[in-house]
C-alpha cells in the first residue's frame, strides 16, 4: 500500500521541548515576560476542550497527567467544560486570563468566534495551544492529528480494498459546518475520492457539535433517502459510532454497507476488535503522543512567558502528527500503539 509521506515531529518535539527547558532565555525585546522554574514556581494550565464530554478526554488526561508528573507540586490543570457552547468557551477563555492562567490548552468550537478571545490572551502575555480544532487568530501553538492526509488516507485504504473503478455510492458523515474550515478529514477524502475512483458523492452531512446522537439521526434519514449506498465515512469517533447505531438499526450491518472512521477512540477501535461487519476500518490518530507534544512545548510557553506577540508570529506554527490506518487485519497491535488500554475502555 502506497500512503504519502509526511514528516512526523511527535518525539521531535519533545525532545526540543527537554532542551529548550533547561536551556530557556528571553529575547531582551520581551519586556514583559518572565522565567519560571518549573521545579519551584507555581504554574497554572486551563484545558477547555469544545466539552468533555468526548471519550476522547480521558486519553487526553492521561497524557497530561504523565507529562505533568515531574511537577506534582508545582503545577496545576483545570478542566473547563464548555458543553459544546460557544460563548461559554469564550468567557472561559476570557476568566482564565484574568485569573492569571500561564497557558491554555483549547479545542475551538469556532474558528471564527474563538478569534478575538485567543488573540487577546496572546496580548496579555496567556500563550494559547489549539488542539486539532484551530482558530484563525495567530497564537503560540497549533497542535494536530494531519486531518487532510487522514481523509485521504481512508479513501485510498478503501480504493485498494474495494475497488477504484467499482461504481461505489458513499455517503461522508462531516463535522459541524462552523468547522469546515480547519476540520480537513472530509476535504481530503473526496479528493482522493474525485481524483482516483469511479465513485459518487451522494451526501456529505454535517453533524452539529460531533453528536454521536444527531449522526444517528442524520444517518437514519439518508438511509431512508438513498438504498444504495455502498461506504460511510465519518471524520470523528462520535459521528461514527452514531452512524453506525443507525446502520445496525436498519439490519444492514452485514458488511453491504462499508464504515470507514477516523481517530480511534474505544467505541470504534472496540467495535473493530469484535469484529464488525460494518466497521471496516479507521485510520488513528496518536492521541496520547499528540497532547504530549503539546503539553511538552505547552510547558516551555508558560516557563518563558512567551507568545506569539512577544516572538513576533505572524503566523502560527503547526505541528502535525501522523495517522496510522486500521483494518481488521492489524486492528490488535494498533489498538496497543493508540494507548487506549491504558484507560480500561478497550
Amino acid at each position: 500500500m502506497k500512503f504519502k509521506k509526511i514528516v512526523s515531529l511527535a518525539l521531535a518535539a519533545v525532545m526540543c521541548f527537554a532542551i529548550a527547558a533547561s536551556t530557556a532565555t528571553v529575547p531582551a525585546s520581551a519586556e514583559d515576560t518572565h522565567v519560571l522554574d518549573l521545579n519551584t514556581d507555581s504554574v497554572k494550565l486551563a484545558y477547555i476542550p469544545i466539552s468533555t464530554a468526548g471519550a476522547t478526554n480521558k486519553l487526553v488526561e492521561i497524557a497530561f497527567k504523565d507529562m505533568l508528573e515531574p511537577y506534582a507540586d508545582t503545577i496545576t490543570i483545570d478542566y473547563f467544560d464548555p458543553g459544546y457552547d460557544v460563548q461559554t468557551q469564550i468567557q472561559m477563555v476570557n476568566d482564565c486570563v484574568n485569573q492569571g492562567y500561564d497557558a491554555l490548552f483549547i479545542e475551538c468550537a469556532d474558528p471564527v468566534s474563538l478569534t478575538t478571545p485567543v488573540a487577546e490572551a496572546e496580548a496579555a502575555g496567556v500563550a494559547c495551544i489549539t488542539l486539532n480544532l484551530n482558530c484563525e487568530a495567530v497564537h503560540s501553538l497549533h497542535v494536530r492529528g494531519v486531518d487532510y492526509l487522514a481523509g485521504y488516507t481512508a479513501a485510498e485504504v478503501l480504493a485498494e480494498e474495494f475497488g477504484a473503478d467499482s461504481a461505489k455510492n458513499v455517503v461522508i458523515i462531516d463535522c459541524p459546518a462552523a468547522m469546515t474550515s480547519t476540520n480537513l478529514q472530509s476535504v481530503g477524502f473526496f479528493d482522493y475520492m474525485s481524483e482516483n475512483t469511479n465513485w459518487t458523492l451522494l451526501e456529505d452531512r454535517n453533524i452539529d457539535n460531533f453528536s454521536q446522537e444527531d449522526a444517528n439521526t442524520a444517518m437514519r434519514d439518508i438511509l431512508t433517502k438513498y438504498d444504495n449506498i455502498d461506504i460511510v465515512y465519518g471524520v470523528m469517533d462520535d459521528v461514527t459510532s452514531g452512524a453506525l447505531q443507525a446502520i445496525e438499526a436498519a439490519g444492514k450491518d452485514d458488511g453491504s454497507i462499508v464504515v470507514y472512521g477516523n481517530i480511534g477512540g474505544p467505541g470504534t477501535l472496540g467495535a473493530i476488535k469484535a469484529g464488525s461487519k460494518a466497521l471496516y476500518g479507521l485510520t488513528l490518530s496518536d492521541y496520547y503522543t499528540e497532547m504530549s507534544v503539546a503539553m511538552g512545548l505547552g510547558l516551555y510557553f508558560a516557563m518563558t512567558g512567551q507568545t506569539a506577540a512577544t516572538m513576533g508570529l505572524d503566523a502560527t506554527p503547526e505541528i502535525g502528527l501522523k495517522v496510522f490506518p486500521i483494518t481488521p487485519d492489524n486492528a490488535a497491535d494498533m489498538i496497543i500503539i493508540s494507548r487506549w488500554p491504558m484507560t480500561g475502555m478497550v
